[in-house]
């Protein structure tokens, strides 16, 4: 439903198709459905920037992993 087109620097863009038939409320259900789509496509997109390569965080003297 919705997908992320272009990635550019800080900037994406989300493509998303929705589906106006029915019913005034089926509507906006698809209305709301969407939006929730995008909404997770740019998260993904933002959570996948602090996605780390493994290694452990230093804060300070100590060293934090997780398994």
């Amino acid at each position: 439903m919705a997908q992320v087109i272009r990635r550019s620097g800080d900037e994406v863009t989300v493509e998303v198709t929705v589906r106006l038939s029915g019913s005034l409320l089926e509507m906006e259900e698809a209305i709301l459905e969407a939006t929730n789509a995008v909404g997770c496509c740019a998260t993904e997109e933002a959570l996948g920037r602090f996605d780390t390569d493994g290694s452990p965080i230093r804060v300070g003297e100590t060293k934090l992993t997780a398994r």
